[in-house]
């Protein structure tokens, strides 16, 4: 009796093993593959990010950004994440996207991020700012999900000695299914068992090294392309309302924002960033007074996929390109001490013209990718 259940087992086993046997394995490991995690467009647009000049780029997955930007903790929150890449292409096999149309795979990349900003602005007086906001990559110079090339030669080998594998297995299974379950064929019984055990083993072992192998691939195409060239475009809203009470909200201004972010790398070590944005908000008083400004910036980053370091310079002009008596200059960095979780921090320096320091600003957020 014994052995007629293990026999049964067995087979059943088989039969999901073979089921699953036309499943791709291989292109699990190589999905988690963002140059770097970059900070939502929410965040973006409500200005609490360590960097003004954002580095351009996209995730595959959803993502929780965390945010303060003075001495006091706040709970500034953002969540991000890309509807199209989910619902379409988000699969254990990249095939589908890679054949799909150009068009389909920048929608794939557009992510809806919505945040909110605590800030004070007097003695026990607050305001609450929320932004939803959309960005969309509309140019990559790589995209390693795109390249059929990278993972070819080690999938093919793979594959193939995984198929023979899976032949030898089928075959002991068979070879087990066959005999009665009967006393007089114990000793055959645990020859086969012991065959079939050191085939599945083998293809245990395999798929692990697989795996291995294709995440080390990916480290290697990220650290060789990290500064690849981007191009980014965002519309967002943003709303503040006034707090004065733990239980009252009045909406003192709304706005809109539409930028474009681009970079592109300079050798291995080195990545140019520029911003231009262009935002229109009204503060609601009796006049509801339009305002509009003009931001444009710099970057350049110096560093590696792990670490790198950045200084920038930002200025504002308004609708009739007149400049402000201000601009903001900002050092800082980002530490991506795992795959999934990033530190950027940033001190901003504000300044009158000429060079006069008014203002230092400590920024620092945490982006972590939810896998």
């Amino acid at each position: 009796m014994k052995n007629l259940f293990l026999t049964l087992f067995l087979s059943l086993s088989g039969l999901v093993a073979s089921a699953q046997e036309g499943q791709p394995v291989a292109n699990g490991a190589s999905k988690p593959l963002e140059f770097q995690i970059p900070v939502s467009a929410a965040f973006d647009l409500l200005g609490v990010n360590p960097s003004t000049v954002m580095r351009p780029g996209n995730i595959r997955d959803f993502k929780v950004d965390w945010s303060f930007q003075s001495y006091r903790l706040r709970p500034n929150l953002a969540i991000q994440a890309q509807p199209v890449w989910e619902l379409f292409y988000n699969r254990p096999n990249l095939r589908k996207y890679q054949r799909a149309p150009k068009l389909m795979k920048m929608l794939s990349t557009l992510d809806i991020s919505a945040g909110t900003v605590e800030q004070q602005t007097g003695e026990n007086l607050f305001d609450r700012r929320l932004a939803i906001a959309g960005k969309m990559t509309l140019f990559r110079s790589k995209d390693p999900l795109d390249d059929e090339d990278l993972f070819r030669e080690s999938t093919e080998t793979y594959y193939q000695q995984r198929e023979r594998l899976l032949l030898d297995r089928n075959m002991w299974l068979d070879s087990l299914n066959r005999l009665p379950p009967v006393s007089e064929h114990l000793n055959q019984r645990d020859f086969i068992l012991t065959r079939l055990n050191g085939t599945e083993q083998l293809i245990e072992d395999m798929d692990k090294r697989q795996k291995t192998k294709i995440s080390e691939l990916s480290t290697l195409f990220v650290k060789q392309h990290w500064n690849a060239s981007f191009l980014d475009v965002a519309y967002g809203r943003a709303y503040t309302f006034a707090n004065p009470g733990l239980d009252s909200l009045k909406l003192s201004t709304d706005g809109w924002s539409v930028w474009a972010n681009g970079c592109f790398g300079i050798g291995r070590r080195f990545l140019i960033s520029g911003l231009i944005r262009y935002t229109a908000f009204t503060q609601r008083t009796r006049q509801n007074r339009l305002q509009q400004q003009l931001t444009a910036g710099l970057n350049i980053r110096y560093g590696s996929p792990k670490f790198n370091f950045f200084a920038e310079v930002i200025q504002q002009a308004n609708e009739k390109l007149t400049l402000s008596d201000q601009f903001t200059m900002a050092y800082g960095g980002d530490w991506r001490f795992s795959r999934n979780v990033m530190l950027s921090y940033a001190v901003r320096t504000i300044y009158n013209r000429p060079v006069v320091l008014k203002n230092l600003v400590p920024v620092v957020s945490i982006s972590c990718m939810m896998r």
